[in-house]
C-alpha cells in the first residue's frame, strides 16, 4: 500500500525535484554558452528546492507527530537536502558556484529515485525505538557530506585536466581553484566518516536479527571501511590531490551501490 502522502507534501517534494533540476539545467547551458562565470541565480533555484523539500520533511513530521525519517525515501530526501545546504554554504563563502551546480542534479537523483522505485513500505511498521531517529539522520548526514566529497572530487580532476592541458575559457574560469576543491573533499569525508560511524553505532541497540543476513548493513560496513581507509591516508600520508579526488569518487560510487542495491534486495533488519 504506498504511503498516504498529502497533496501539500507531494506538491513540495515535485516542487524541490523541478528547482534542483532547474538549477542544474542552468548551470550546464551556461557552460554550453560558454558563459565566463555560472549564472548566480541557480542558487536561488537551488535554495528552492532546500526549501520545498525541508517543508515536505516539516509537513510529514506534523502528519505523523514524529520523526518523519523512517523510510528509505524520506531519508534520501533528507540527506539531498543537507547535501544541497552544505554546497549552497560553501559556494557563498568560497564563491564556488560550480559546487552548487553539481550537487543540485545530484539531489534531483538522490531524492528521486527512490520514490519510483522504494516509497511502498509503510514507515509506521519501522520501530526502533528512541536510538532510530538519530541512527537514519546519522546515516543520512554521512551520506550528504560523502555527495558534497563526490563533487569536490569531480571538480578536482576537471579542474586539473583543464589546467594539465593547458586549456582557458569558460569553463577553467567557473572552476574553483584546486586547494579549495580539496579542502572541501577532505573535511567532507572526514565529517562523512564520523558520522556513519556514530550512525552504525546507534544501530547496535537496534539489531534483533542476524547482521550477515541484512545487506544494508554489510553495505554500510563496506562503505565504513572504505572511507576509514581514505581518512587514514590523509592524516597519517599526507594523502591528497587527484589520487584522493579519485579515491574518493570510487568510494561514493561504492557507497551508492551498496545502498541502494541492498536496499531493492535485501532481507533483513531493515527489512522486517
Amino acid at each position: 500500500m504506498p504511503l498516504a502522502y498529502s497533496p501539500v507534501e507531494m506538491v513540495l517534494f515535485w516542487f524541490g525535484l523541478i528547482a534542483y533540476a532547474t538549477a542544474g539545467a542552468t548551470a550546464l547551458g551556461a557552460l554550453l554558452a560558454r558563459r565566463e562565470n555560472l549564472p548566480h541565480f541557480l542558487r536561488i533555484f537551488t535554495m528552492l528546492g532546500i526549501l520545498a523539500h525541508a517543508g515536505f520533511l516539516g509537513a510529514g513530521a506534523v502528519r505523523t507527530h514524529g520523526c518523519p525519517m523512517f523510510h528509505f525515501f524520506e531519508a534520501c530526501v533528507f540527506a539531498a537536502v543537507v547535501a544541497a545546504v552544505v554546497a549552497l554554504v560553501a559556494d557563498l563563502r568560497l564563491e564556488m558556484p560550480a559546487l552548487t551546480a553539481l550537487v543540485s542534479p545530484l539531489a534531483v537523483i538522490v531524492s528521486g529515485a527512490p520514490y519510483f522505485r522504494l516509497y511502498q513500505a509503510d514507515p509506521a511498521r519501522l520501530h526502533g525505538g528512541a536510538a532510530l531517529p538519530f541512527h537514519i539522520a546519522l546515516i543520512a548526514l554521512s551520506y550528504a557530506a560523502f555527495t558534497v566529497a563526490f563533487v569536490a572530487g569531480a571538480l578536482y580532476l576537471v579542474q586539473e585536466r583543464q589546467l594539465r592541458s593547458h586549456s582557458s575559457g569558460s569553463l577553467l574560469s567557473a572552476l574553483p581553484s584546486l586547494e579549495a576543491v580539496d579542502a572541501v573533499n577532505s573535511r567532507s569525508v572526514v565529517v562523512g566518516w564520523v558520522l556513519l560511524t556514530v550512525g552504525i553505532a546507534f544501530a547496535i541497540p537496534l539489531f534483533d536479527k542476524p547482521i550477515l543476513a541484512d545487506g544494508k548493513i554489510l553495505g554500510g560496513m563496506v562503505t565504513w571501511l572504505f572511507y576509514g581507509g581514505l581518512v587514514a591516508m590523509r592524516f597519517r600520508k599526507g594523502y591528497h590531490g587527484r589520487s584522493a579526488a579519485r579515491m574518493s569518487m570510487w568510494s561514493f560510487a561504492i557507497a551508492a551501490f551498496t545502498l541502494f542495491g541492498a536496499t531493492l534486495l535485501a532481507h533483513g533488519v531493515h527489512r522486517p
